[in-house]
């Protein structure tokens, strides 16, 4: 019996093992399943997630969508008040739908002072000393003794003639003083129609360098350096508000022009000068610039060379396409532009006749520091983009007699480049904001994301300061903003996971993971089982009773 007893309880038992061992297996279910997808998938896609700062996309998509305003004022001071309201009147009328330029018109009413007034310099002084103009503003006075119709001097202002019309005033306006031919092209968004111009630099490293390429034969004797402090320096710290220079001067010899010398008789002491084709001149950059180390620096070169000709060749005169000589004078001089210039400084007949003569003995030669330096100067100015050469009929610029560009070319200047920097900007923002949408598994760091943020925040200010009358500020602005966009585009960090696409990243994770999720698909069958087994063990239970 009690045998019995015992066999009866044996399939009980077993079965309340069985199903307490299926509960313990379906919680170890339930918690790996838990720790893998719960907790390990997200902590994998977390520990693999590109990190990228918050940047304002669409605001700087929609930065070439609002206008930029220029405002500047313009004074107009005539003998009569009605001639001067007359002149206003209508100029005001055909800027009134002008899409960049806002001008406020000035006119002085006690203009009496004036007729006891002798030289035009001492009436634009009484002027200008009450007048409230500032930095990128510009006047018209009144001088009727005049022989041209508008007289531009060095200062802001402009004489001109009593029968000087509206329409001359406004082609003087957007010729010379707002350049809105220039500022359009620029602003453009068409390529075809937009200005192919770099936005001046932060640094620029300016070198002069002297090339010798016979001291065998030219004993040049020239103090370069006290030239160039002489000349070259006081006009860069007028222009330094913009870029940094940093003035270098050096000698070098045997380097000699790479290119074909053609001889030409001519009725010169020497019977002879030497031909040098307009098409050699890139030849020449090419053979020189690997010699001159302006590549070891990190700043933007511009090279200023001049080239003391051996007396065995020399004059040597640059000719154009047409055959005929560039230039008249003795020296001849050529610009590469974004490069620098070459002057071509020839010795005189009479110090080569003696080389001639005893051709066994070094000649000496003294550079003409004034000829030389006042080309470079020219050139300079030309390479930095700051001198305005135009010319309109019956407009006249008052010669420069000082180490310094004029105040109102100086003035354009800087308005240009603060409307350069600021489209610079924008496009650079915009394709990199392009270019981070595209591709999202660069990586955007906060300082990436610094720089891009401040960028457009100075972008914003600037064009605010435009419209302000703040020449001055928003030129400061639009180079912060230029410097921070550039510095963003060109962070390495942004290179760091550009060929670590997702596909590749897939690639490599899914065979590591795979192998874990196998027993997790595996589980989760075997929950499903355990729970339909649980389901039918309650419903056989509720059956039975």
């Amino acid at each position: 019996m009690d045998t019995a007893k015992g066999e009866n309880k044996s399939p009980h038992n077993h079965n309340k093992d069985d199903a307490t061992e299926d509960k313990f297996r379906l919680y170890a279910t339930i918690a790996f399943m838990t720790v893998v997808i719960i907790i390990g998938v997200p902590m994998w896609w977390k520990s693999t997630e590109v990190y990228r700062v918050s940047l304002p996309s669409s605001d700087i998509m929609e930065l070439s969508d609002k206008p930029l305003k220029i405002k500047i004022k313009v004074g107009i001071f005539n003998v009569k008040n009605e001639r001067a309201a007359l002149l206003i009147n209508e100029l005001k009328e055909e800027y009134s739908t002008s899409d960049i330029w806002n001008l406020e018109f000035l006119h002085k009413t006690n203009f009496e002072k004036a007729n006891t007034i002798r030289t035009p310099a001492a009436l634009e002084s009484l002027l200008l000393k009450d007048a409230d103009l500032r930095e990128g503003d510009f006047a018209f006075i009144e001088w009727p003794k005049l022989q041209e119709e508008v007289l531009i001097t060095n200062e802001r202002t402009a004489l001109i003639r009593s029968d000087t019309t509206s329409k001359k005033l406004k082609q003087v306006l957007n010729t010379y003083i707002l350049q809105t031919h220039r500022i359009k092209q620029i602003l453009a968004k068409e390529q075809r129609d937009a200005l192919k111009t770099e936005a001046p630099q932060a640094e620029y490293d300016v070198t002069v360098s002297v090339l010798n390429p016979r001291p065998d034969i030219m004993d040049a004797k020239w103090h370069v350096q006290m030239a160039v402090e002489t000349y070259l320096k006081p006009y860069l710290d007028q222009v330094s508000h913009i870029s940094n220079y940093t003035l270098t001067t050096q000698w070098k010899y045997q380097l000699a022009f790479e290119a074909d010398l053609r001889q030409v008789r001519d009725n010169s002491l020497m019977g002879r000068h030497y031909a040098l084709s307009e098409s050699s001149l890139p030849h020449i950059i090419t053979a020189i610039e690997k010699n001159l180390g302006s590549g070891i620096t990190d700043k933007t070169p511009l090279n200023l060379i001049v080239y003391i000709t051996p007396c065995d060749i020399a004059p040597v005169y640059i000719y154009n396409k047409r055959n005929q000589r560039a230039s008249a004078d003795n020296i001849s001089a050529f610009i590469s532009p974004k490069w620098g210039g070459i002057i071509i400084a020839n010795p005189s007949m009479e110090t080569c006749r003696e080389y001639n003569d005893k051709p066994s003995q070094r000649v000496s030669f003294f550079v003409q520091t004034n000829d030389v330096m006042q080309i470079m100067l020219h050139q300079l100015q030309k390479l930095l983009d700051i001198s305005v050469e135009v010319h309109a009929e019956g407009v006249k610029t008052v010669a420069v007699e000082q180490l310094a560009p004029r105040l109102w070319e100086y003035e354009s200047y800087l308005r240009r480049s603060a409307v350069t920097h600021i489209t610079t900007t924008t496009n650079t923002l915009q394709s990199l904001i392009k270019l981070l949408d595209n591709i999202s598994y660069i990586v955007i760091n906060d300082d990436v994301g610094k720089a891009i943020n401040s960028a457009y925040e100075l972008i914003i200010k600037a064009k605010e300061a435009l419209a302000n009358h703040q020449l001055m500020r928003a030129s400061e602005l639009a180079q912060q903003a230029f410097l921070a966009s550039e510095q963003a585009f060109f962070d390495a960090s942004l290179l760091a996971q550009l060929y670590f696409p997702d596909e590749q990243k897939y690639a490599i994770y899914i065979p590591l993971f795979l192998p874990i999720m196998v027993p997790v698909v595996t589980s989760f069958s075997m929950m499903v089982t355990l729970l339909k087994k649980q389901r039918e063990s309650r419903q056989s239970k509720l059956k039975t009773t």
